[in-house]
């Protein structure tokens, strides 16, 4: 009976999705530069045309940044409303898995599947993250359930709020997962289609106008093809990539996936193809992201819900509650020994030039509230210098002023007093 109290499913949403969630300042690359362009939006008041680092930002579209933008008027710019946009599009998706299983299955597979859904490791991250994946996913999950619904209007209207997230891909994936399930066309309606062309293209066409096929080959071409297809090669990972995070990600219900083989029933066939359809999808992809396989979640969220005890579930939960608590200590020791919040202040209060030096850290961007450029001859260097440790013997005109750990490795801050003959 514990598993089918929504007051329950509200109070570890809570906990799961925004908790602690202020506790790291601003990471890279990703957060930092997606938080640049938000503070230049809110400053300059040019909520069209993304920027970071004094340069357009082309490789995202512009909603996550106006979800930003719009929250941090309200609460303030800082890292809670910043990230809270990626916790409460995760609650939003607990609150469709929920919605969708009680229209196709049982009241109790609803909230076990909500609940089974918060407990999954990998959700947690994201939804603590300003990156656009949970986003995309709410609102390709939100446009699905409409056209599952025969709303195909709402559907269409949520597909192009997608689409402004993150391109293609949210479009592709709940068009993909509704002609799985229903395999007829009935979604094609006029006025969806025109309303999705008028919300959806409008920002695009704004910037095709400005920046003209620069920005159409950036994003469409660069962005979205070349980076499926691997002509852009910047993640590269193998076909197994995905199998492996999806068995992290849902790391407390492994034991289950035996019992979903047994147990299987025929009823359940939408929402196997449905995962593998977006497991097969993302794993042809040449370039990898963890979070782009978020949409592969809902589904086995629902599956486990038939198979999962009760008793099983208090476990999971419990072990879950520990291991979020666990990791948040370790992420508060870990921010102490972060360099972004050791070199922000320093670089923000410098009168003289800053470089990147084969390195980049975006969230000093933001911090510091200034643009940094790269150095790419060494014998040039002069004033403060970024870069990781291994790099400081190729400087010899410079000392180290401090130090500190990012995820991608330990960073230094250098001071350099002349340029070398």
């Amino acid at each position: 009976m514990l598993f089918r109290s929504i007051p329950l499913l509200l109070t570890l949403s809570f906990f799961y999705l925004l908790w602690g969630n202020w506790i790291l300042s601003f990471t890279s690359l990703d957060e930092g530069r997606n938080m640049s362009a938000i503070l230049h939006m809110l400053k300059s008041g040019d909520f069209i045309r993304p920027m970071y680092n004094c340069q357009p930002r082309f490789e995202k579209p512009p909603m996550l940044y106006w979800s930003v933008a719009l929250l941090s008027q309200i609460l303030g710019i800082n890292e809670f409303s910043a990230r809270l946009i990626s916790g409460l599009s995760a609650f939003g998706i607990a609150v469709l898995i929920y919605l969708l299983a009680r229209d196709f299955y049982s009241k109790e597979i609803a909230l076990r599947a909500s609940i089974i859904f918060l407990t999954f490791p990998h959700v947690w991250i994201e939804a603590r993250a300003v990156v656009p994946e949970m986003l995309n996913t709410f609102f390709t999950f939100l446009g699905l359930y409409a056209f599952l619904k025969e709303r195909f209007t709402w559907g269409w209207v949520s597909l192009s709020f997608a689409f402004l997230t993150k391109g293609p891909v949210g479009v592709v994936l709940a068009v993909g997962v509704y002609l799985i399930w229903r395999r007829r066309l009935d979604f094609l309606r006029v006025k969806g289609l025109i309303l999705f062309s008028l919300l959806g293209f409008s920002w695009y066409l704004v910037m095709f106008f400005q920046y003209g096929y620069e920005y159409f080959y950036r994003f469409f071409i660069y962005e979205n093809v070349m980076r499926y297809t691997g002509h852009r090669s910047t993640h590269p990972a193998p076909f197994y990539y995905y199998p492996l995070v999806i068995a992290v990600g849902s790391l407390w219900y492994l034991p289950l996936y035996t019992r979903l083989v047994k147990g299987f029933k025929r009823e359940w066939l939408p929402l196997v193809f449905w995962f593998i359809f977006v497991l097969v999808f993302f794993s042809l992809a040449k370039n990898k992201l963890h979070h782009y396989i978020l949409f592969a979640y809902p589904p086995l969220a629902i599956l486990l819900a038939h198979v999962v005890r009760e008793r099983y579930m208090k476990i999971a939960v419990w072990i879950s509650l520990l291991s979020l608590i666990a990791l948040t200590m370790l992420l508060y020791l870990y921010q102490q020994e972060r360099f972004v919040p050791k070199a922000w202040t320093t670089i923000r209060t410098y009168q003289g030039p800053v470089y990147f030096y084969k390195a980049e850290d975006s969230a000093l961007i933001y911090y510091s509230g200034r643009c940094i450029k790269n150095l790419e001859d060494p014998s040039l260097a002069k004033g403060l210098l970024i870069t990781k440790e291994k790099y400081t013997q190729e400087l010899a005109n410079c000392r180290v002023i401090l130090r500190g750990r990012e995820f991608d490795g330990d960073y230094v801050l250098l001071k350099c007093d002349e340029v070398l003959k």
